[in-house]
């Protein structure tokens, strides 16, 4: 049976971005709150627990990622999920590790997010802490093209640049887009 997620906390130092999804969610039902630094995001939690906390990646003030486990601490049975506009695959294990359920790509879209907290949130959760949390959810392919998505993207379709925000050769871009088909 699939849980609703009734409530959200969403932390990012973007605030456009950071309105918008609050705007999306609430659209959806779901009490959504929002954080623009790691410390409101932490005050925020324990005056009044969420059911998700989506978490920025890169901030200026204190980076997502060493929030996890005393976000994780605060909230063991919320859905975490760390939000990056430079999605890789090193990145995604570090953030599980951490205590992140997933890692996704920006821009994300509100249903999308909620049907993976969802999914998530279902899922039998170890509790004996964050390095021990199965990495169920990771698909390294899907993550893979998200992450190439993303970098299409940013680079206004254009292959040779993309390959050079990804860190990789035009070739080896070429081929895996050709085996991945996007």
């Amino acid at each position: 049976m699939v849980q609703r997620i009734a409530t959200a906390l969403v932390v990012d130092d973007d605030d456009a971005f950071r309105m918008t999804l609050q705007g999306a969610l609430r659209r959806r039902g779901v009490m959504a709150r929002t954080a623009a630094t790691v410390d409101e995001g932490l005050l925020a939690l324990e005056y009044e627990p969420a059911d998700l906390i989506v978490i920025d990646y890169r901030m200026p003030r204190g980076d997502g990622l060493s929030a996890l486990a005393r976000l994780r601490a605060l909230q063991p049975e919320a859905v975490i999920v760390m939000l990056t506009g430079y999605g890789d695959i090193p990145l995604a294990v570090a953030a599980v590790r951490e205590g992140a359920d997933t890692l996704l790509t920006k821009p994300v879209d509100a249903d999308r997010l909620l049907r993976e907290a969802a999914t998530l949130r279902d899922r039998p959760r170890s509790t004996t802490g964050p390095s021990s949390q199965q990495p169920a959810s990771l698909n390294l392919d899907e993550m893979e093209r998200e992450t190439i998505r993303a970098a299409l993207k940013q680079s206004g379709g254009v292959v040779a640049s993309a390959a050079r925000l990804l860190g990789i050769d035009r070739r080896t871009l070429q081929r895996k887009l050709k085996k991945i088909g996007v």
